[in-house]
């Protein structure tokens, strides 16, 4: 019973996945005697399309659906469960296919490996003059790309032995240069996103060839390759933050070379762009919050922050932070209210009450601040620490001492304890709770002017902008 619901819910979801455009396709995939010659498994598709209506669709029920494809025949469950596990191959085979007619370049390049296992060898120069015609027209410049680049002068380097009509090396070299443009993109690629993990969480793995490519880097220029630049860029971000030459070199590639990048590709970037001025934002350097707040706004007009039109909490949580430490409270409320909608459903008034309790904070609201919080659940790591700082921070300005002290030992255990948590952000909480610990006990002015002195020169450090305010007050 166990297994036949699951079937029937991995089919039900699968089909929602769908676009109108898609379902109205897999009906005609369904249709077409050389993908499906099951006519009942046609019916079958039929009886269930009108539980995927976006408006007033009809809840799943096998019954219902059976004795719409069957009529009055008894209702089987092991054979209702056969369809269900049919039509969701099919569907599978279909996503397949209709991703496949969207790749014309790519659909050359087996046509080109056709003529030759053919020996249709007096139809490849024209098919090759296609191919490259169609792969002339492809919108993005990505990995994807220079792959099929390399297979279409790969099969032509395959025509040339054939025929004998190899007179220089001039092929072999566009071959040997997509693929390693290809190679280059994918790799950087990897090795970004382990340098990056390995910031945050205890991730660990050799990064084999890493050196070797930076020097190849180094030799040679890929200025005219803007996504190996890009990557190139963010990799040297990850290894030395402190050289700010690269950061302002990706900004710049974002900034003209958008419209030649997939949206997939632009968000990866603008995401690494973006973790860059935490880090330097988090190594005291304030006046990275202009450039955040820059980054995050134009990653909103690009559409670069959604995942299919949803737009992640974290996201939102984030961007609202920064504009309350610039005091774009105008900016920060219009976002709010045109942006809570994008949120994932499930999450939509649980970020919205986190954030509204922010806003407060930043009006001095503090007794909201602590209303709100409550209703808060913290599912995710990041919101849980950032909670934890706030309710630090309105415990200190509502004067609640002992209300703190109990909060920033019990903060400093789970950060000792907590494993996901990785070294570089456990680092910047413990040095967040030590000084407000300083703060509670800078009792005379000595101690109050070494604070001030401590805080302008610390690093990795949470909310540093907060603190440096406290003990100015202080002073």
């Amino acid at each position: 019973m166990k297994t036949e619901k699951l079937t029937h819910n991995k089919l039900h979801h699968l089909l929602l996945t769908l676009s109108h455009q898609e379902r109205e396709r897999l009906n005609d995939f369904l249709q077409s005697p050389y993908f499906n010659q099951n006519e009942e498994l046609r019916k079958f598709y039929e009886a269930i399309r009108p539980t995927l209506r976006r408006t007033k669709s009809e809840t799943w029920d096998d019954k219902r659906i059976w004795q719409l494809c069957q009529g009055t025949k008894k209702f089987n469950k092991a054979r209702f469960q056969r369809l269900s596990s049919d039509l969701q191959q099919k569907t599978e085979r279909f996503l397949i296919t209709f991703r496949f007619d969207q790749q014309k370049p790519l659909q050359e390049v087996f046509l080109l490996q056709s003529l030759t296992s053919k020996n249709l060898l007096t139809q490849f120069p024209y098919a090759l003059q296609q191919a490259k015609k169609a792969q002339s027209k492809s919108q993005y410049q990505d990995g994807n790309y220079y792959l099929t680049q390399f297979l279409i002068e790969l099969e032509n380097n395959t025509y040339l032995d054939i025929v004998k009509k190899r007179t220089d090396d001039s092929n072999l070299k566009d071959v040997m240069q997509h693929l390693d443009v290809f190679y280059l993109i994918h790799k950087l690629r990897c090795c970004c996103a382990i340098l990056h993990y390995k910031n945050v969480t205890s991730f660990d793995t050799e990064l084999v060839l890493m050196d070797e490519i930076l020097l190849h880097l180094q030799k040679r220029s890929y200025a005219d390759i803007p996504i190996v630049d890009a990557y190139y860029q963010i990799l040297q971000t990850l290894i030395k933050p402190e050289e700010e030459a690269h950061f302002k070199t990706l900004r710049h590639l974002l900034e003209h070379n958008s419209d030649n990048l997939d949206p997939g590709t632009i968000k990866e970037l603008y995401l690494y762009a973006i973790q860059y001025c935490i880090v330097r934002i988090n190594a005291g350097q304030l006046n990275y919050y202009e450039e955040i707040f820059a980054l995050y706004k134009k990653a909103l007009e690009k559409g670069a922050l959604f995942d299919h039109g949803v737009l992640s909490p974290g996201n939102f949580k984030n961007i609202i932070t920064v504009g309350l430490r610039l005091r774009e409270f105008i900016w920060v409320e219009k976002m709010i209210e045109q942006y809570t909608s994008y949120l994932p459903k499930h999450e939509q008034n649980n970020a919205f009450t986190f954030n509204m309790a922010r806003v407060n904070f930043f009006q001095k609201k503090y007794d909201a601040v602590l209303t709100l919080l409550q209703a808060v659940e913290y599912n995710d790591i990041f919101y849980m620490l950032d909670a934890k700082v706030t309710l630090i921070k309105t415990f200190y300005e509502l004067k609640e001492y002992e209300s703190l002290d109990a909060l920033l030992d019990s903060f400093s255990i789970l950060l000792r304890r907590k494993k996901s948590i990785s070294q570089q952000y456990r680092t910047i909480y413990l040095h967040f709770i030590r000084f407000v610990k300083q703060l509670l006990k800078a009792s005379n002015k000595v101690k109050r002017k070494l604070l001030l002195s401590q805080l302008s020169e610390a690093k990795n450090l949470a909310d540093k902008g907060w603190l440096l305010e406290k003990a100015e007050e202080l002073s």
